[in-house]
């Protein structure tokens, strides 16, 4: 892939990002999992011209606009000359990386066997559905050569494997760290967390300012139209979090710059702001949940319902005549064994079961009900959601305090501090490399 003019690639996308041992294969994979499921799409004839000269090699004219079209039919945009002129700097940028993500790892004397490219091929058969030894018949479908996936497999998990050896010894977490972070969670109680996910766009030299802003404003746009954030996240945030469509997790006070944490502070659930500017680049934030800090998560419960629906226009008359039987039929039951097989006088089951869920996902008036009832008995009717319900709860499972352990504290800093880290030395990378742009 990108290597010289003679071997051009074809389009596919994968986020390569830098994370723990054990943690980054799979997130990696999964991330490309999101990527091939994307319709198929005629080759075009794009010219071998040079696009970009990255040191000695050179990403072609093909290149840049194969990968152009992949982004646009998986994001299901318009293919349209003000699209793409939107997109080009990102996607260019991109493969400007991954060329230099490859060069390093030749460099380092890194290099990724044939069995490891066939494991991560059978991985993403099965994750895909797809009949194994299938993937290449499966990518041709969708207009992808096999051998651009290899190569992008080859790309990424080289330069996670040189983050292992080059970066992974200097993230050191000591216990003095820990009970740092222990202590300011234990200062915090009863202030606010937040459940955040990013698209960040790096901004290395004043003269990118510009361009990086209007890119961050081009994908805010798409998000306000209706684009999936995580899908946007995984294709252009320059995050390690790029691979779990930006998931970031639980933030603390004090984990994120004072930009950050002032756009949150105002931000209700599943809002998303941005671009914000933060000393290392711009920022869209995703807010999907907030907490109460040291406070016990949320309990969940197994449940199993018998439901009447209520016709459009029913009189009260109506709803208590239908509360009143759907009561007498629940009356004297022990257990969700004993609610499962109820029936009517065709044979059809009159209770169906709702699974492990979590309470305060329930509307407020269920809530009320299911947080009282004893494992086994059956609620008093409630009328909700277009009809006449009463529940059983089957199981339940207590809530456990949000403080994590030290383990668990361990491994975000670590996988906060390799982020950084690998973000240094890309940049490195990009600053000491000879970068001639001829499409812009």
């Amino acid at each position: 892939m990108r290597q010289n003019l003679t071997r051009a690639s074809q389009p596919g996308e994968l986020v390569t990002t830098p994370w723990l041992p054990g943690m980054r294969r799979f997130l990696i994979l999964t991330s490309l999992y999101f990527s091939l499921l994307v319709s198929p799409y005629a080759h075009g004839q794009e010219l071998q011209s040079i696009a970009v000269v990255v040191n000695d090699d050179v990403i072609s004219e093909y290149d840049l606009y194969a990968r152009l079209k992949l982004i646009l039919m998986s994001l299901k945009l318009e293919d349209s000359s003000e699209t793409r002129k939107g997109l080009l700097p990102q996607v260019r940028r991109s493969l400007i990386d991954e060329s230099l993500k490859l060069q390093e790892a030749k460099k380092e004397k890194v290099s990724i066997s044939k069995s490891q490219i066939d494991d991560a091929m059978r991985f993403l058969e099965k994750k895909n559905g797809i009949e194994e030894g299938k993937l290449g018949e499966h990518m041709e479908l969708n207009g992808v050569d096999i051998a651009t996936l290899e190569s992008q497999l080859r790309a990424s998990l080289s330069w996670n494997k040189l983050a292992d050896k080059r970066l992974l010894p200097f993230v050191d977490v000591g216990e003095e760290e820990i009970q740092e972070v222990i202590e300011r969670m234990e200062q915090n109680k009863g202030k606010p967390e937040y459940l955040v996910a990013e698209i960040f766009l790096q901004v290395d030299t004043p003269d990118e300012e510009k361009r990086v802003k209007a890119t961050a404003e081009k994908l805010m746009d798409y998000i306000e139209k209706g684009r999936a954030f995580q899908q946007l996240a995984r294709q252009f945030s320059h995050s390690a979090s790029a691979a779990t469509g930006g998931d970031i997790g639980w933030i603390l006070p004090g984990d994120l710059v004072e930009e950050l944490e002032k756009a949150l502070a105002s931000m209700v659930k599943n809002q998303v702001t941005g671009p914000i500017r933060s000393p290392a680049g711009f920022h869209i934030l995703l807010l999907r949940g907030k907490r109460v800090s040291g406070s016990k998560g949320d309990a969940s419960i197994e449940l199993r319902q018998i439901f009447q629906s209520l016709p459009p226009g029913v009189t009260e008359n109506e709803i208590e005549i239908v509360t009143k039987r759907i009561a007498k039929l629940s009356e004297g039951l022990s257990g969700c064994k004993a609610m499962a097989a109820l029936t009517d006088d065709s044979g059809a089951a009159l209770s169906n079961d709702l699974g492990m869920m979590k309470i305060s996902d329930l509307p407020d008036n269920v809530q009320k009900v299911v947080r009282k009832i004893k494992i086994g008995k059956p609620s008093d009717p409630v009328i909700a959601g277009g009809g006449v319900m009463v529940f059983m709860a089957c199981s339940r499972t207590q809530p456990q305090s949000t403080i994590p352990g030290r383990d668990q504290i361990s491994r975000q800093i670590e996988f906060k501090r390799l982020d950084l880290l690998s973000q240094r030395y890309l940049r490195d990378l990009r600053r000491a490399a000879h970068i001639d742009i001829r499409i812009k």
